[in-house]
């Protein structure tokens, strides 16, 4: 059976909207991106808005209007401030609503999503994209373009604090956290087209070291341009280490597969990876 469906009205906690904010350097790439795409008399929309700073930068970068669709309503009124302060109120337009049901009045030539995460688990991406891509012009822009995701077999540290911890993923790589395999791109979201709605292939690896491998190291990238590709940032693509259901010792030189199946936006524990001989 598939996992658990992605939820995507998930509405994250002002904790980690404030995380992204005054993450500089993620933040930074993305003003890059939107002042690169954004032409004078756009028409823009910034879906999961947050704070509304990628709004307020496409609005600066010459927007006629941006829409701001926001699903918490404790951060409506926070957007409006931050439009009114830097003198944009007149440019956006903020909506609270689920971004992935949300109807926009006008056709969009820039959509701007920043639902990323690692292997694209927890954040409903790809479902916003796929729905507000119906108002997108033919030749509009979608930021990001593309997302990629790689794999490798790891021999992950199981002792912490002197108790045994292997029951969840973890956002962080600890010291004896050791690859045990090569790197490989497992998926590549291209939002030139309608993307599917979730990660079902086979990635094949070759082991590194003879070791037990008990989980699978998990990388991601965006490219938010042609030009602009994302690097990892405090708050943006933090590796994901994922622990197998079932380790296997493997052995140096030789193949190994790794199956891989989830829904995007879903939880990493539904995730399937299965990891045999090639």
């Amino acid at each position: 059976m598939m996992p658990n469906k992605a939820a995507t009205n998930v509405a994250f906690t002002p904790y980690e909207i404030s995380l992204c904010l005054h993450d500089v350097p993620r933040t930074r790439m993305w003003k890059e991106a939107i002042e690169d795409s954004v032409s004078p008399g756009d028409v823009v929309v910034d879906a999961g808005s947050g704070t509304g700073i990628l709004g307020v930068f496409a609005a600066m970068a010459g927007a006629r209007k941006v829409y701001c669709v926001e699903l918490h309503p404790r951060f409506i009124p926070l957007i409006e401030h931050l439009a009114e302060q830097n003198g944009v109120a007149d440019v956006i337009t903020v909506i609270h609503a689920d971004a992935t049901t949300v109807d926009i009045p006008e056709p969009v030539d820039v959509l701007i999503c920043e639902l990323l995460c690692t292997g694209q688990f927890f954040e409903p991406e790809v479902q916003v994209v796929n729905h507000l891509r119906q108002y997108l012009r033919e030749e509009g822009t979608i930021i990001p373009r593309r997302i990629r995701s790689y794999v490798r077999l790891l021999d992950a540290q199981e002792m912490l604090y002197g108790v045994r911890i292997d029951c969840d993923s973890r956002s962080v790589v600890l010291d004896s956290d050791e690859p045990v395999s090569t790197r490989v791109r497992y998926d590549t979201i291209d939002f030139s087209g309608p993307a599917p709605l979730q990660v079902d292939t086979t990635a094949t690896v070759t082991a590194r070291k003879s070791r037990v491998a008990d989980a699978v190291l998990i990388e991601g990238e965006a490219d938010l341009t042609d030009h602009i590709t994302t690097v990892t940032t405090k708050f943006l693509y933090n590796p994901e280490v994922i622990f197998l259901k079932q380790e296997r010792m493997i052995e140096a030189g030789t193949d190994y597969s790794i199956r891989i199946r989830y829904p995007y936006g879903g939880d990493s524990l539904d995730a399937l990876f299965e990891v045999e001989p090639a």
